[in-house]
């Protein structure tokens, strides 16, 4: 029988999501250390994109085939809470690291139940939009282990579950530079950029947190001054409902194919933020984004919204932080940026950011955090 100690991962989907991603390097470095046996769940498929790496990665994974709107149902809820304690008996597993909301409460409230020692209460969201359930108050009752991949995100659980803020532990987000794809060339010639235009890129699947409305807006106002910009969308369409929004807008304001460009999903990012020229966000609400992280340790210049967790990030003297929800804001930034484009200012920035992402947020940071848990 092996001595070692047997995570699960929970995943809410086989995607290749923000916390998907997150959950691959921790499960990867987790197994790979010889000193834990890991597995990685997932309440449903999905889109089934990340099973190809788990593979590579040689991980062992299982599709407990829970519907998300089993949530929504006391009795289905019930129901699924049961099943989920038995496969976890079953399994034997020692320790739980869930990643999103459902995944944190169905794993915190069931945990003792199923003779597992430790659970993770991992918050990577800020989710002031959902009310807390009868279920969530359950499961801070069995005292899971409070983490979070910001301390933006650690204070917001902290007081939301009456927890004191240096009781969770911070854990970085894993940063990896991965060989791109596309040259930089290739990818504006694709996309119908010439050299001397400037290449403005959004990562960012189509949720109302991203709020792109706001993007589009300021896009548009900044256009007036520079005709010369081109936005890039790229992020899964799976929305679509709020796709047809966005593009919506984009019609309403008079802007075409040929200055918004939206691509969809890619498996080349690293590749599209080397072909752009300046990288944005403009969320209302994150825990830790992943995409700010590979803008920084890309070394590009960024634009983004002034919420808690980015200016955790960028640094409160940050100079093109603008105020969310503010497309006028968003404009001046845009403006201000691209007159300094090329400069020193500019590159010593980039370099800051860059250096910050690769000293503080590698995978080997976060497998420390990870380990210093677990192994507690």
């Amino acid at each position: 029988m092996s001595s070692k100690q047997k995570v699960l991962i929970l995943l809410p989907v086989f995607d290749l999501g923000g916390a998907e991603k997150q959950g691959l390097y921790i499960a990867k470095s987790l197994q790979d250390s010889g000193m834990y046996e890991v597995e990685v769940w997932a309440l449903d498929q999905g889109s089934g994109n990340l099973c190809e790496l788990l593979d590579t990665a040689n991980l062992k994974y299982s599709n407990l085939k829970i519907p998300f709107n089993s949530f929504y149902n006391r009795k289905k809820r019930i129901g699924v809470y049961l099943k989920f304690r038995k496969s976890l008996k079953k399994a034997r597993i020692n320790s739980i690291i869930p990643f999103t909301y459902h995944c944190n409460v169905m794993s915190a409230s069931t945990y003792k139940f199923a003779g597992v020692s430790k659970c993770l209460w991992f918050q990577i969201a800020m989710e002031f939009h959902i009310t807390m359930s009868t279920f969530e108050k359950l499961a801070l009752k069995f005292k899971p282990t409070y983490a979070s991949n910001s301390r933006a995100a650690g204070n917001f659980i902290a007081e939301r579950h009456g927890q004191n803020e240096d009781e969770v532990a911070f854990i970085p987000n894993p940063f990896e530079k991965i060989e791109i794809k596309t040259e930089r060339a290739d990818w504006r010639s694709k996309l119908g950029i010439a050299e001397d235009e400037i290449m403005l890129l959004i990562a960012a699947n189509f949720f109302p947190e991203k709020d792109h409305e706001t993007l589009i807006k300021g896009f548009q106002i900044a256009l007036k001054h520079n005709p010369k910009l081109k936005l890039v969308l790229a992020g899964s369409q799976n929305n679509k409902d709020r796709v047809n929004l966005v593009k919506s807008i984009c019609y309403d304001l008079g802007l075409d194919k040929n200055q918004v460009n939206f691509i969809g999903a890619s498996d080349d990012v690293s590749g599209l933020i080397n072909a752009s020229d300046i990288c944005l966000l403009t969320s209302v609400s994150e825990g830790s984004p992943n995409a700010l992280i590979e803008y920084m340790g890309y070394g590009k210049p960024i634009i983004a919204s002034s919420i808690p967790s980015i200016v955790e990030l960028l640094q409160p003297s940050y100079p093109f932080l603008f105020e969310p929800r503010n497309s006028e804001d968003l404009a001046l930034k845009i403006f201000q940026l691209t007159e300094i484009l090329n400069s020193k200012a500019c590159q010593e920035l980039v370099e800051i950011n860059e250096n910050r992402v690769l000293t503080e947020y590698t995978i080997e940071s976060n497998f420390n955090a990870f380990h210093q848990i677990l192994s507690a």
